[in-house]
């Protein structure tokens, strides 16, 4: 074994060890340029699908599309270069599925792209006879996300009547994903029975039932019934706002701040995730956080002309002495959220954000 081939395999097992960070992702792409110039097969395959990871996870999400289509390549040139053709298999439809997962919530890249992996996506599921659950999961998404509604209906089904396999997400997972799509469908009650049954049996996982708690909390809000809004926020609750990913229920719960008083505990939470706002990739997690942020200004203004804030990102006059104006700061999340709205909508075909927009600034 050369000393190359023994620097790959013990930059290998320090990967295995690494937590998502901008230095794994660093070590990430050192070990596919050694082993490009190398050319050992299995190490350049295997490191893309690492690098396709670490660039999804570490905040550069479109620098993985390319890797996962270059993963992709390759394990169709040289299959089984791993001897577990099993595993292969699992990573590819996995990879592919990460594309078109990306892809979609970056409103950027164009329909016709994300269609493109969609159906790249179903190749892999094919050829390697897994995948057909996580499969309709992504379709009914891709139809939701476009307004079709039918489609979202077929794909409900056919994901429900599919077996799970090694591909599949957790169960927790899929069901929070099941009640979201029943409540797109206008199934509400369906969807409000999987909440309370994951919520009795204690099922919880790190994204569910919190996504769907969110969602429900808005539907309840914009319903204007305030009892059950606050029965799914106290739920919500269990699993506290601790990181960037919990933007969108931060917004949520400023949103039922605005609704019950905008006191402190918003200015506190407003507080604590303003910072992770700053060159944050993920457009979707921004637009509902802009949107609960613009609600709570806005509520907050009308006892208070002015609120004491850290930096808040992107905004370029910044008081010196921390206090903005609260109906300015309002109108200036409000036009982030439009502006990512009208990003989103016109790569979709379909006004789903900007509804969302007008139902919170009409109430």
């Amino acid at each position: 074994m050369t000393e190359e081939q023994l620097t790959l395999d013990r930059m290998q097992k320090e990967l295995r060890e690494m937590p998502s960070s901008p230095q794994r992702l660093g070590l990430c792409q050192e070990f596919v340029a050694l082993a490009d110039r190398e050319k050992a097969r299995a190490q350049q395959i295997s490191g893309r699908y690492d690098l396709a990871w670490a660039y999804a996870t570490a905040g550069d999400p479109a620098k993985a599309l390319p890797v996962c289509a270059e993963f992709l390549q390759m394990q169709k040139e040289t299959p089984n270069t791993s001897g577990k053709p099993h595993l292969e298999a699992v990573l590819a439809v996995n990879i592919a599925c990460l594309a078109c997962d990306l892809a979609c919530d970056l409103p950027q890249i164009p329909l016709e792209q994300c269609d493109a992996l969609l159906m790249e996506f179903r190749r892999q599921v094919r050829t390697h006879g897994m995948g057909e659950r996580l499969w309709q999961s992504y379709g009914g998404k891709v139809a939701a996300m476009t307004g079709d509604l039918r489609g979202l209906a077929d794909h409900l089904s056919r994901f429900q009547a599919a077996p799970r396999d090694d591909t599949s997400d957790c169960e927790v997972c899929e069901a929070g994903l099941t009640a979201r799509f029943m409540l797109a469908l206008g199934r509400r009650d369906e969807a409000i029975n999987i909440a309370v049954e994951l919520l009795k049996q204690g099922k919880y996982c790190g994204e569910e039932p919190w996504t769907l708690l969110a969602i429900l909390t808005e539907d309840a809000l914009n319903r204007q019934d305030l009892d059950a809004a606050e029965r799914y926020a106290t739920a919500m609750l269990i699993q506290p706002v601790e990181r960037p990913a919990d933007l969108r229920r931060a917004g949520t719960l400023l949103r039922m701040e605005a609704a019950f008083g905008a006191g402190e505990d918003g200015i506190k939470l407003l507080t604590k995730c303003l910072p992770w706002t700053e060159n944050l990739w993920d457009q979707r997690l921004l637009f509902y956080f802009y949107l609960g942020a613009a609600d709570f200004c806005q509520a907050h203004s009308a006892q208070h002309a002015e609120l004491k804030l850290p930096p808040v990102p992107g905004f370029t006059d910044r008081p010196e002495n921390g206090l903005y104006d609260c109906a300015a700061l309002a109108q200036w999340f409000w036009s982030r959220a439009e502006e990512i709205s009208g990003r989103f909508d016109r790569r979709n075909g379909c006004p789903n954000y900007e509804k969302q927009l007008r139902t919170v600034w009409e109430k």
